[in-house]
C-alpha cells in the first residue's frame, strides 16, 4: 500500500494541524493551544481544508485503542447489495477530489487563481487529465488521446494485451498518470484505465477542429457524464437517496451554503477524515478477479502487490496478462440490459456492507503504507481503524453527537452506539470506556454506525456531509452539472440515465472481449449421478438420507440393495413418475428438500455427507444445520460458481449430486 495518508491539514482560518500540534493540545489544559500559522504565499500552496462543526474534545488513547481493536477483531461476513467495483470507484473519486494539480508546476508560472482552484476539491477529473496536454503533453499521444499501457506476456501461456495496463515508461518507475495514488492497488488502477478508455472514445466523437478546442469539448463531455453518474448512480448507493435528492433539488444547508460567485470550494475535515472513509468498511479480503484468480483466490494483498506504488510494476515489469480485470465480476451489467455480460452469482463480487467492521488485512497495514518500509512501530499503529481515529483526534473533529445537533438530526441512543445492529458490539469495553464512547463518539465510527442501522447506507450526519460535499465540489468544478442544470447525458440509454455500467460499455465498446479479454473457462460439463441396485458409496448414503427425510424406514449404509430399491420404487409411484427403481435426474429433483441454517433432520445429514467429500476436516453428520455446515455449504457454492447464500435449494442440491461428465 502506498503512503498517501495525509499527515497534516491546512484548515482555513486555523492554520496547520499535525500530530505535533495535536500532541501539544493534548498536553495542555488549553484546548486552543497555538497552531502554526503560514505566510499568505505559503497558505496558497496548501490544499484547502475547512471545518463544518465545532472543535471536539480529544478522544482518550484508551478508547481509541479499544475501539480500533474491536472494529478489526470480527471480520465482515456479509456482502451488501453494492457491486464491489463501486468500492474502488469511491477511491478513484476521493483521489479526484483531493488531487493537487499544481504540485507538478511548482517551478513554473502558476497564477493565484490557478493555485486556489487547483488546491480546492473538485470533481473535474484532474487525476485523469493533470494540467492538460498543453502543460503536460507526456500524458497524451497526440494532444487529444491519453496514453495506455501494454500488459506483460506470459510465455507460452498468454500474450501481451494492448490497452489493459496503465502507461509505464522506462525513464520513470511510476505509472505515467497525473496521480500515482491511482496505481496503489490493481482495482483502482484498472478503474483509472477504464476512464482513460472512456476519454479516448469520447475524443473520437468530437467534430474535427483545432486540437485544443477538440480536447476542451471532449473533457467537458467526459466530466459532465462522470458527474451525472456520481449523482444518479454512485451517491444513491452509498447515501440515503432521500438526502441526495434533497441536497441536489433544494441546495445545501450545512456546508458553504452561500458562497460568493467565483469562490472555490474547501474540503471539510469532517468529510475527509470521517464521512468519506466509509469505503474502508466496503473492502473485501478476497475477490474472484478473473478466470485465473477465481473463487476468492485474489487476496487483497495481491491486488496491492500488482501495482506500481505498493508493488513493483514498472515499464520493465508491467502488469502480467493474467491479472487483467474482468469488469463483469465488479459491476452488474444486467442493469443495462446485457445478460450476455452477467456472470454466475458465485463469481460476482459484492462490496461488504457499510457498517462498523473492517476486513482483517486492514488491521495489519504494511509499514511502507504510512512510513519507511523498514520503520519500527507499535503493532497498533498498523491498524487502519486506529489511524483513522488518531487522525480525527489530531484535527479535533467534533463528536458524532455534536454534529447531530448541528445537522438537526436525532442523536443515536446509547444502545445504538454501543450495540448497533449486526456490526461491532462494544458491550465488552469497560464501563468507563462505554460511557466515554456513548457520550462523545468519534465521528468516523458514529457515521458507520448510522449506516449500519440504516441497512448499509449513510444517513443522518454522514449522509448529509457526503451529499453536500459532492454537491459543492460539482458546483465549484470548471465544468459543472450543478451550474448547468439543463445539461443531459447522451452516451447512455436515454437523456436521464448514465450509470457506471453505461460508462464502461461506452469505454469498452460494449464488447465482452474488452471488458473480459481473458475470456471464460470452458463450461464445466456436469452429469447428475445415476444410481441403481448394486451401487454403493457416499451418493447412495445421500439418497438414503433423503428417502428417510420422506419417512421411508431404511438403514443408511451406502449400499443400494433391495430395501433401498423398494423405497425408491414406492417414492416414484407416490410422485407419479416412471417406476423403474433407478435414481436419475427426475427422481433426484423430486427428492430435493431445501434446508438452511437452523434446520435439523435427515436432509441435513445428506448435505453433510456431500460436504465431507470436499472437506479436509470432516464435519459431524449430526443432522444439525449450524454455522459449520453453513460455512461448508458457502464454500461449496463458491467452488461451483452458484449463488452463495448458504442455503441448499434445488440448484445447490443438483450440484451436490452431479459429477464431471
Amino acid at each position: 500500500m502506498t503512503r498517501h495518508g495525509r499527515q497534516q491539514f491546512f484548515v482555513a482560518g486555523e492554520g496547520v494541524l499535525s500530530p505535533d500540534t495535536a500532541a501539544r493540545s493534548a498536553a495542555s489544559d488549553d484546548a486552543m493551544s497555538p497552531t502554526p500559522r503560514l505566510s499568505e504565499a505559503d497558505e496558497l500552496r496548501q490544499f484547502r481544508f475547512s471545518r463544518i462543526g465545532p472543535q471536539g474534545a480529544p478522544t482518550s488513547a484508551e478508547l481509541m485503542s479499544a475501539v480500533s481493536e474491536a472494529i478489526t477483531a470480527v471480520a465482515p461476513d456479509s456482502d451488501g447489495d453494492i457491486p464491489a467495483g463501486f468500492t474502488y470507484l469511491g477511491q478513484f473519486v476521493d483521489h479526484d477530489l483531493t488531487m493537487d494539480k499544481t504540485q507538478a508546476a511548482l517551478g513554473s508560472e502558476v497564477t493565484v487563481d490557478e493555485l486556489i482552484q487547483g488546491r480546492s476539491p473538485a470533481l473535474d477529473l484532474d487525476s485523469l487529465y493533470g494540467r492538460g496536454p498543453a502543460d503536460e503533453p507526456h500524458f497524451y499521444t497526440d494532444g487529444l488521446h491519453l496514453k495506455m499501457g501494454r500488459t506483460g506476456a506470459l510465455d507460452g501461456f498468454l500474450p501481451a494485451f494492448d490497452g489493459h495496463d496503465l502507461p509505464r515508461e522506462p525513464q520513470q518507475r511510476l505509472a505515467l498518470i497525473p496521480d500515482h495514488r491511482n496505481d496503489e492497488n490493481l482495482a483502482v488502477a484498472q478503474t483509472h484505465l477504464a476512464f482513460i478508455r472512456f476519454h479516448n472514445r469520447v475524443v473520437d466523437t468530437i467534430a474535427p477542429g483545432p486540437v485544443a478546442t477538440m480536447f476542451d469539448a471532449a473533457r467537458e463531455r467526459v466530466v459532465k457524464h462522470y458527474q451525472w453518474m456520481l449523482r444518479q448512480d454512485y451517491l444513491p448507493r452509498i447515501v440515503d437517496p432521500g438526502i441526495v435528492e434533497d441536497v441536489f433539488a433544494n441546495g445545501r444547508t450545512l456546508f458553504e451554503t452561500s458562497p460568493a460567485p467565483g469562490d472555490s470550494p474547501t474540503m471539510p475535515i469532517e468529510f475527509s477524515v470521517a464521512a468519506f472513509r466509509l469505503g474502508h468498511s466496503m473492502i473485501r479480503d478476497t475477490y474472484s478477479w478473473n478466470r485465473f484468480f477465481d473463487n476468492g483466490s485474489a487476496f487483497l494483498s495481491l491486488l496491492f502487490g500488482f501495482s506500481g506504488t505498493s508493488g513493483d510494476l514498472s515499464a520493465a515489469d508491467p502488469l502480467p496478462s493474467n491479472w487483467i480485470a474482468d469488469f463483469r465480476r465488479l459491476y452488474d451489467f444486467a442493469e443495462a440490459g446485457r445478460p450476455d455480460l452477467v456472470v454466475a452469482p458465485g463469481k460476482f463480487n459484492r462490496a461488504r456492507t457499510i457498517d462498523t467492521r473492517l476486513t482483517d488485512p486492514l488491521a495489519t497495514l504494511p509499514a511502507g503504507s504510512f512510513g519507511p518500509p523498514d520503520a519500527q512501530f507499535p503493532p497498533l499503529h498498523a491498524n487502519l481503524a486506529f489511524r483513522n481515529l488518531i487522525r480525527g483526534s489530531m484535527v479535533k473533529l467534533a463528536s458524532g453527537q455534536q454534529m447531530a445537533t448541528l445537522t438537526g438530526v436525532t442523536e443515536l441512543t446509547e444502545d445504538e452506539v454501543i450495540t448497533g445492529s449486526g456490526g461491532v458490539d462494544f458491550a465488552g469495553l469497560s464501563a468507563n470506556l462505554r460511557t466515554e464512547l456513548s457520550a462523545n463518539t468519534p465521528l468516523w465510527p458514529y457515521i458507520l454506525r448510522e449506516a449500519e442501522l440504516n441497512g448499509g447506507r449513510l444517513t443522518g450526519v454522514g449522509g448529509r456531509i457526503v451529499a453536500e460535499v459532492f454537491h459543492r465540489a460539482m458546483e465549484g468544478s470548471a465544468h459543472s452539472i450543478v451550474r448547468d442544470p439543463h445539461w443531459r447525458p447522451d452516451l447512455g440509454p436515454n437523456a436521464f440515465t448514465f450509470r457506471m455500467v453505461d460508462l464502461l460499455l461506452f469505454a469498452f465498446e460494449g464488447r465482452s472481449d474488452l471488458l473480459n479479454p481473458l475470456g471464460d473457462e470452458p463450461e464445466k460439463q456436469l452429469e447428475i449421478v445415476e444410481l441403481s441396485r448394486g451401487d454403493d458409496g457416499p451418493f447412495v448414503r445421500i439418497l438414503q438420507h433423503l428417502l428417510r427425510a420422506r419417512r421411508f424406514d431404511l438403514f443408511v449404509d451406502g449400499d443400494f440393495g433391495p430395501i433401498t430399491e423398494q423405497a425408491v420404487r414406492r417414492f416414484q409411484g407416490n410422485q407419479g413418475i416412471t417406476i423403474d427403481g433407478i435414481v436419475g435426474p427426475v427422481t433426484w429433483s423430486r427428492l430435493f428438500t431445501t434446508v438452511r441454517r437452523g434446520d435439523v433432520g435427515e436432509a441435513v445429514k445428506g448435505v453433510q455427507v456431500r460436504m465431507n467429500l470436499r472437506q479436509a476436516d470432516p464435519i459431524d453428520v449430526d443432522g444439525d444445520f449450524g454455522p459449520i455446515t453453513e460455512q461448508a455449504v458457502r464454500e461449496f457454492q463458491i467452488s461451483e460458481g452458484v449463488e452463495v447464500d448458504g442455503v441448499v435449494g434445488p440448484i445447490t442440491w443438483r450440484r451436490c449430486v452431479s459429477e464431471p461428465a
